[in-house]
């Protein structure tokens, strides 16, 4: 019954509290579970449709062999690139917010993919002292709708990029509407600086860019 009364307005299933979120409510929308925040769709929503978005412009594909996730949620991006994308590429997810670990993996069952590793730490904390590389970095970090302004920094973009192999790319998930105007230029021309190309897909569900950074040497 809940399933069909989801297709008629948003029924919510479960509430909780993060010290570092705030309030998260598991909601069910036409017959699907989301994780949404008391200001924006958190994971399964729209943002689903986002990094789906951006993931298929950039021709994500199976030769993209090292994966790390910068910001967990309910981890509707490792469910896209499992079921979408068909890739069984290993997955290191970095998430700060042991409450979203634990609703990923009991509300959104997210253990179930195989060669996924889930550790809790700021995101900051581990590009600096990684030692892995990959392929395709994904920044999907948000306090509510705003990415934190230390994930907006030179050392954060620099460390990122240095994780990058030959040809890997980081997608950059930003809200233009949360996101000072000064901020944004200043991700991308950083990218510039150290030596990526750049290109951004635009108003992607009408609501977030993607800043796409490569390392081509």
């Amino acid at each position: 019954m809940k399933q069909l009364f989801s297709y008629l307005y948003p029924f919510r299933l479960k509430n909780y509290t993060s010290s570092i979120n705030g309030a998260l409510e598991i909601n069910l929308v036409d017959g699907k579970k989301m994780l949404d925040t008391s200001v924006s769709n958190f994971s399964y929503g729209s943002l689903q449709k986002i990094l789906y978005t951006g993931l298929k412009k950039m021709n994500f594909d199976k030769n993209t062999k090292h994966i790390l996730l910068l910001g967990l949620g309910g981890g509707c991006v490792i469910e896209t690139i499992r079921e979408k994308f068909k890739s069984d590429a290993p997955i290191i997810a970095i998430e700060i917010d042991p409450k979203i670990i634990t609703i990923a993996k009991n509300d959104f069952n997210i253990t179930r993919f195989k060669n996924l590793q889930i550790i809790q730490a700021d995101a900051a904390d581990y590009i600096k002292t990684s030692t892995k590389k990959f392929d395709l970095i994904i920044v999907d970090i948000f306090i509510g709708n705003e990415v934190p302004k230390l994930c907006t920094d030179d050392d954060f973009l620099h460390s990122a990029s240095n994780l990058l192999n030959n040809q890997g790319k980081i997608m950059f998930n930003v809200m233009r509407e949360t996101m000072a105007l000064e901020i944004y230029h200043h991700i991308k021309n950083e990218f510039l600086k150290i030596g990526l190309k750049v290109m951004v897909i635009e108003q992607v569900e009408g609501t977030n860019d993607l800043i796409v950074a490569e390392k081509t040497q």
